[in-house]
C-alpha cells in the first residue's frame, strides 16, 4: 500500500498539469539514447510522437564516439547498428522544423535536453527554438507524492518504477520510442485521476 501524499494540493496541481496539456491543441513526447551521462556523450537515438501517440520522429544518430557497453547494456544500441544511420547534423534541419515553437515532454527532459544540446554543440549548430518544456518525471514526483526531508522535494522516480505504480504494462523500455509511448500513458494516468 502506498504511503499517504505528502500534500494532496500538489498531486492535484499534477493532473491539472496533465489536463491542460491534453487540452492544448498539440505537445510532442521527445526521448533520447544516449552514449552516456558525461559532458562528452551525445544523442544515439531521438523518439518523438504527438499527444495522441503517432510517431512524428524516430531516427538512430551515428555518434562521432564509440557506444560503451555499458550503455550498449541499458538500450542495446551498438555501433555496428549506427554505422549506416544519419549524423546529428544530417538529421538536424528535419528536428529543428519539426520543434520549432512546439510544447515539449520528457521524462527527465534537463537530461534529454542538455545531452541534445551536447550533440548540437558538437555539430556548432544553433541551439533548438522549442515552445515550454516540461519534465513528466518532475511532475510524477509531484503527484506520488513521497516527499524528502532531506532533500526538501518529492522522491523522483524511474520511468519504469513509475509505470509499474501505476500499473501501465512496460513495453520496449530503453528505446526512444517505447519510452515516450509509457510517458505518454504516464500522463494520462495522471490526468484522469
Amino acid at each position: 500500500m502506498a504511503a499517504a501524499h505528502y500534500n494532496p494540493r500538489d498531486k492535484l496541481k499534477t493532473q491539472e498539469w496533465a489536463q491542460a496539456l491534453f487540452r492544448a491543441d498539440n505537445f510532442y513526447v521527445l526521448d533520447t539514447e544516449t552514449t552516456g551521462f558525461e559532458n562528452t556523450d551525445e544523442v544515439i537515438q531521438i523518439g518523438i510522437i504527438d499527444k495522441q501517440g503517432k510517431t512524428v520522429f524516430d531516427s538512430l544518430v551515428k555518434a562521432t564516439i564509440p557506444v560503451p557497453p555499458e550503455a550498449t547494456r541499458v538500450h542495446h544500441i551498438t555501433d555496428d547498428m549506427l554505422k549506416d544511420a544519419p549524423t546529428f547534423a544530417d538529421i538536424y534541419v528535419q528536428l529543428s522544423a519539426l520543434v520549432a515553437g512546439q510544447t515539449l515532454v520528457a521524462y527527465n527532459m534537463d537530461f534529454d535536453w542538455r545531452l541534445l544540446n551536447q550533440t548540437i554543440a558538437k555539430y556548432g549548430l544553433i541551439p533548438l527554438r522549442t515552445g515550454t518544456r516540461h519534465c513528466a518525471m518532475k511532475e510524477y514526483a509531484r503527484y506520488r507524492g513521497q516527499f524528502d526531508l532531506r532533500k526538501r522535494s518529492y522522491r523522483w522516480h524511474s520511468l519504469s518504477d513509475a509505470c509499474k505504480q501505476q500499473r501501465i504494462p512496460l513495453a520496449d523500455t530503453h528505446t526512444a520510442l517505447g519510452d515516450v509511448r509509457l510517458t505518454l500513458a504516464l500522463m494520462r494516468k495522471m490526468a484522469q485521476d
